[in-house]
């Protein structure tokens, strides 16, 4: 879904029929607009599954809390929000994430914290053909599909080295990432996993993850 932040304004809530959570009363505009688009995506997500959707409340970590018998996830950057929704029963998780590719400013920030050097070695070898930032962000959005994806087993924040880019494959739109650390008995050390992206614009790459 798209939206305008600057457009936007208090009655929004209240046309769309979603209760202003108390944690946003006196945030700025933009990021009300990207929460209440973030959450009126994932309510007709659920809608599709056939349900009676309600709005996905907030977790103690300020995570999603979905309704019984639904997981899902919500994603929002720039003016475009986005959310999916399964049947819980089916999976164990699952994580999107939409990025506009890194500018210079925040370059090194993301190579100091979401890559190590190797990873960032093995981004440059496998895909030379490809500008390094976009593959950069294209990691770090596949980080945070997973975490979003794994969060609910896990139950606790963890880092960006917790899972390190082992393989990647742009023609194939298709990355792993493997498991340095053990975050649950379910995600042992070593354990790899798919993870799926593809370009939503020039600009714009999304990913995700579902285990």
């Amino acid at each position: 879904m798209a939206f305008d932040p600057t457009a936007f304004d208090a009655s929004a809530w209240r046309r769309h029929e979603v209760r202003q959570p108390s944690a946003l009363l006196h945030a700025v505009p933009k990021r009300q607009a990207e929460f209440l688009t973030g959450r009126i995506a994932a309510r007709q997500a659920i809608a599709r599954l056939g349900l009676a959707a309600s709005i996905p409340g907030i977790g103690a970590s300020r995570e999603p809390r979905w309704q019984n018998g639904v997981a899902g996830s919500i994603t929002h950057v720039h003016g475009l929000a986005a959310a999916v929704a399964v049947a819980a029963s089916n999976i164990n998780g699952i994580g999107i994430d939409v990025e506009r590719i890194v500018d210079a400013a925040t370059r090194d920030a993301l190579r100091g914290t979401v890559v190590t050097t190797d990873e960032y070695a093995l981004l440059k070898t496998a895909c030379s053909r490809f500008d390094a930032d976009l593959l950069l962000t294209t990691v770090f959005s596949a980080k945070e599909s997973f975490f979003k994806g794994a969060f609910a087993t896990v139950g606790r924040y963890f880092e960006f080295e917790a899972a390190r880019l082992s393989s990647l494959d742009a023609d194939t739109g298709r990355l792993q990432l493997t498991l340095t650390q053990t975050l649950h008995p379910t995600l042992p050390e070593g354990r790899v996993f798919t993870i799926g992206f593809r370009m939503l614009a020039a600009d714009t790459v999304v990913t995700s993850f579902i285990w």
